[in-house]
């Protein structure tokens, strides 16, 4: 990882105001440069506990339609009401792969088995673990008691055809940082970091800003940032480096919990 280029930056063009709501249920407030597109938000987090780890995906509300169509063809459905939500249970006519999705009128989270779907009885201790509260301004999903159950990796990610933003607590970043300072923007310390693509799409990519990745660490939380370019079957984003790190001035994030 290496600190961004030294140059002071040119002035970003544009910029725009967000909201959200982390999958732990902790208000993010962003401010994200229009250079960079409108993002629509997903999420991620993990929960472990005594016999008990499990990953959960965040998404607009909708996206589980694929599972029996495209992800698990033919797959078997149940669906249970909750208060809030419903409770899908995909499972695979071989039994091979099963997955349980909570879908709110918003938002809706996902868990994937890799393998039988659990029993009714399974089922229902599972849902009585966690607490799953939908909004329009994103879904929170969390332990029913955090004595038993401690949730990690809890991730904001916004996403659209020309970048990702994966937005987390400082706290959480902080160990994988590095020793050294980096290049002072408003919002946070930048860093870029190489990307791990393979040596095609690397080779695409080299000297272009779609070689690094940027990462950008304020008091409260932390923005890593990949725009898509030639690996993604997109063509060179027409900005210098310079120009980049301008946009990136108008990046700021505040992570409150």
């Amino acid at each position: 990882m290496t600190a961004a280029p030294t140059a002071l930056p040119v002035q970003s063009t544009g910029r725009t105001r967000v909201s959200r709501i982390a999958p732990s249920g902790a208000p993010v407030d962003l401010t994200l440069p229009a250079a960079f597109g409108e993002y629509s938000w997903y999420g991620n987090t993990r929960f472990t506990g005594p016999r008990m780890a499990r990953q959960f995906f965040l998404a607009p509300a909708g996206e589980h339609r694929v599972i029996p169509t495209h992800v698990l063809p033919g797959a078997r459905e149940r669906r249970q009401s909750m208060r809030g939500f419903d409770a899908v249970v995909f499972e695979a006519p071989d039994r091979t792969d099963s997955a349980l999705v909570l879908a709110g009128p918003h938002h809706e989270a996902t868990t994937w088995f890799g393998g039988p779907a659990p029993d009714s009885a399974g089922l229902a201790g599972l849902l009585g673990t966690f607490r799953f509260a939908d909004s329009s301004a994103g879904a929170a999903l969390t332990a029913a008691s955090d004595l038993l159950v401690k949730q990690s990796d809890v991730a904001l990610i916004g996403r659209n055809e020309w970048s990702t933003l994966i937005v987390r607590r400082s706290t959480d970043v902080l160990p994988t940082l590095p020793e050294w300072a980096g290049f002072a923007l408003p919002g946070g310390e930048l860093w870029r970091a190489g990307r791990m693509l393979n040596a095609r799409d690397a080779s695409r990519v080299a000297g272009t800003p779609h070689e690094w990745r940027y990462l950008l660490a304020g008091e409260s939380a932390a923005m890593d940032l990949v725009l898509h370019g030639p690996e993604s079957g997109r063509p060179v984003l027409k900005m210098g480096e310079d120009q980049v790190v301008g946009a990136l001035a108008a990046l700021t994030g505040r992570w409150t919990g």
